[in-house]
């Protein structure tokens, strides 16, 4: 590398090649993990001539459906995440380029989000598979943020890391690749390290894009950029039922057509905001730490290296 499955929708096709336009089709899966770096290697991919990466980077179609529409209700309406066709419709105009791909990463958070590794397998068994990883407990309290200011998560840090399996889980990244060795290739699968991928963001592209068999890529300054940095804030409702209007049909038919100014106005008025410093991360990272330590060992032994980037983290 230089299980359980899930219940199958339908209306998955058998195999990419034979269930559509196979120049549409998706042969590239960036499966996560999530706060990890897999936006800005959305974009990194996207800049090569020899890649088209979807428009919508997270369409989460290969995820459990019935999950889809708990965790994150708005792109379960959206329907790149369950019809076919408007999943093809994704890579419209990259019918010429050699690799197709997309970056969900709801693919690695098993067994939360399904198995989503059977379920690519099943419709695209030649597609290459890249993984991205970060240091595990930075990555688990990444995770803790994002969920906390999408309102998805009400429990104090150093009680929800304990309590939600979904973080520590998702940074067992040993238990995450497995299933896709099950079903993949070795050969099929490249794992990229958050940390080196910041610190030689070169070499590391220049290593992927050879993975892929494609021709060298000399990068522009811009298209290397940092991107999707998460800010030192985050959010909390000022009232009840934030996360309902927040996740309605109505609000996102809202966001459409309202003029940004009120949009902006009206979230001021909903919800606080607050410096993310103000909350003592220290008990939940040593809880972390010696929970995923051993982890962390299992995964280095999987892929055959260490990752020295981690250590001092």
């Amino acid at each position: 590398m230089n299980s359980h499955t899930a219940s199958h929708r339908a209306d998955i096709p058998a195999v990419c090649e034979t269930a559509g336009d196979p120049g549409t089709a998706p042969n590239l899966f960036i499966i996560g993990a999530s706060k990890a770096g897999s936006s800005a290697l959305h974009a990194y991919l996207d800049a090569h001539p020899g890649i088209c990466m979807s428009s919508e980077k997270e369409p989460c179609y290969f995820t459990d459906q019935e999950t889809l529409r708990a965790a994150w209700p708005v792109m379960a309406r959206t329907p790149c995440s369950h019809d076919w066709q408007a999943y093809l419709a994704l890579w419209r105009g990259g019918e010429n380029a050699r690799y197709r791909g997309e970056g969900s990463v709801y693919y690695s958070q098993a067994p939360h989000r399904g198995n989503a590794a059977a379920r690519i397998a099943k419709t695209c068994p030649g597609a290459r598979i890249i993984y991205t990883v970060r240091e595990p407990v930075t990555r688990a309290i990444g995770h803790y943020w994002q969920r906390y200011k999408e309102f998805k998560e009400p429990l104090p840090l150093a009680e929800a890391v304990r309590e939600n399996p979904l973080y520590r889980d998702t940074s067992d990244y040993a238990l995450q690749l497995q299933p896709y060795l099950d079903h993949f290739a070795p050969s099929q699968i490249h794992v990229i390290v958050a940390e080196e991928l910041r610190a030689h963001r070169r070499e590391v592209m220049a290593r992927c894009i050879a993975w892929l068999g494609l021709d060298p890529f000399e990068y522009g300054e811009g298209q290397l950029a940092d991107r999707h940095r998460s800010p030192p804030t985050s959010r909390q409702p000022r009232f009840a039922r934030v996360e309902q209007i927040r996740d309605s049909a109505l609000w996102a038919m809202a966001r459409r057509h309202l003029p940004a100014g009120l949009i902006a106005r009206l979230r001021q008025a909903s919800t606080r905001t607050f410096d993310k410093a103000e909350v003592d991360e220290g008990p939940a990272r040593a809880w972390l730490t010696d929970y995923l330590a051993p982890r962390r060992t299992a995964f280095e032994a999987l892929i055959g290296r260490s990752i020295p980037a981690w250590d001092n983290a």
